[in-house]
């Protein structure tokens, strides 16, 4: 064989080994990708339950301020407040399915990180708007029915049992105390202590579907 006719014959070699491995790479990186999906499937499905539990106290609030109007001051203004909080659980199971439905396998990897990322943040700010009213709305359904009795024996909000309005005190106790120790949490000199904290709060699916994108980033590097 000619040395011009092995010279190309190595380069076509060659040109067929860098096609064949891109083409592996591709493959491995659309996996991987659709692992990270895969991964965020059960926050899908939380999200969805959410919002089934968010449309269920839109429903209670509405029920208890329109039969507390100018009847039972407390039941009404419960209501209204059950009725916020549940369309903010609605907005807010909403916006992280929109972040879900954004992480796109066809997507470069940057920038599935960066949707990864803002997803994140949403999570977080999603979980302190839907979990630290909790401190005090769990009572809000034992709030309603000690009303109603008290409505239906003629009475008004002395009526209601004291222990009520003693866990709805302490509920507020417990979310004041929640939002000062998050503010001193982020304070200087706090950064790592908060990272971990933030971390932990970010949720499994989350962190599951970080992890493999930072596994294919870190082989794509090498």
């Amino acid at each position: 064989m000619e040395l011009d006719d092995l010279k190309q014959a190595w380069q076509s070699l060659d040109r067929q080994l860098q096609q064949q491995n891109a083409l592996q790479l591709q493959q491995y990186r659309e996996s991987k990708l659709r692992s990270v999906g895969s991964s965020l499937r059960p926050l899908f499905w939380g999200q969805l339950v959410q919002m089934v539990f968010g449309i269920g106290f839109v429903l209670l609030g509405a029920w208890m301020w329109r039969i507390g109007y100018g009847v039972a001051l407390p039941l009404f203004v419960t209501g209204i407040i059950s009725h916020i909080y549940g369309i903010a659980t609605i907005i807010a199971s909403g916006v992280m399915l929109g972040h879900i439905a954004k992480v796109d396998a066809s997507l470069p990897v940057v920038e599935v990180q960066h949707r990864l990322l803002r997803m994140r943040k949403a999570y977080l700010i999603s979980g302190m708007v839907v979990g630290l009213p909790w401190w005090v709305l769990w009572v809000v359904p034992l709030f309603a029915i000690a009303a109603l009795q008290a409505m239906k024996t003629g009475g008004g909000a002395g009526d209601i049992p004291a222990w009520l309005w003693l866990c709805l005190a302490g509920g507020t106790t417990g979310l004041v105390g929640t939002l000062a120790f998050h503010r001193w949490l982020h304070r200087p000199g706090r950064e790592a202590l908060a990272r971990r904290m933030d971390d932990s709060a970010a949720g499994g699916s989350l962190r599951k579907a970080q992890a493999k994108l930072d596994e294919l980033k870190r082989f794509m590097e090498e």
